[in-house]
């Protein structure tokens, strides 16, 4: 008998992006999906991308979720030919998810603490030492994320750039190389902090605080700025005041 290569209909949009992970969310539908019997052993799964697309997220939220159930020994990767249910039994996989989640949770406190950490003291860095072309590109991705946002997105991409432009105006290679070997966690928080259009202009409206201390060359304004947009967006993952 061939392998059955599931449709990516079965999957269907994840509803609960308003939860405090996104790929909590999609854990949870693969797991209805195996409690089913809808997912069955030896299943394959559609590729990352087109999992991204039917669930309506990133594809780092989607690989962030194959990363915790292959951890499970609930899904296999096979090189060259891609992601399967394993064969195991399924009690072990529901033994395994409520452990699963709180890792996750855990994983995603410890990036937001790094962040606390290191952002404020870059974004007080990039004051110091932003040119003329560095704030305009700024401007530039501010008014992208603005143009997002008005249509209906989340402005997640734009959100990305602003940070990432930040890290690079530091003048320090390393916080670049930093940062850019977080960026797939930090893209997995972004989807978490961004999925409503109260969070998004929120996030809007606190990068716009940033880029007025930065062109006006305020270290200690662009420092104060960049800590209560971190802040805030602690308070809505954790709004149960459970970030410490």
């Amino acid at each position: 008998m061939g392998v059955k290569t599931l449709p990516s209909e079965v999957f269907r949009t994840v509803e609960a992006v308003s939860r405090a992970s996104v790929y909590e969310a999609i854990v949870e539908r693969i797991s209805g999906l195996l409690a089913s019997g809808e997912l069955a052993p030896g299943d394959r799964l559609p590729p990352e991308r087109r999992l991204a697309e039917v669930f309506g997220v990133s594809r780092s939220s989607v690989r962030e979720a194959i990363r915790v159930l292959s951890e499970q020994g609930v899904l296999e990767s096979r090189p060259g030919s891609g992601t399967y249910v394993a064969h195991n039994r399924r009690g072990e996989f529901i033994a395994g998810l409520a452990d699963s989640i709180a890792a996750g949770r855990r994983r995603l406190r410890e990036m937001l603490e790094v962040r606390l950490l290191l952002e404020p003291h870059m974004a007080g860095m990039a004051a110091r030492n932003a040119t003329g072309d560095d704030v305009a590109a700024l401007r530039d991705i501010l008014d992208a994320q603005r143009a997002e946002v008005a249509t209906g997105g989340t402005g997640g991409s734009s959100d990305a750039l602003f940070h990432e432009r930040l890290s690079r105006m530091c003048g320090n290679a390393l916080l670049a190389e930093l940062t850019d070997r977080m960026r797939d966690v930090l893209d997995e928080v972004r989807d978490d902090g961004l999925v409503t259009a109260e969070r998004s202009e929120a996030s809007l409206a606190a990068h716009g605080r940033i880029l007025d201390a930065v062109e006006s060359g305020d270290v200690q304004g662009a420092q104060s700025a960049m800590r209560g947009h971190l802040e805030r967006v602690c308070a809505m993952l954790f709004p149960d005041g459970d970030f410490a």
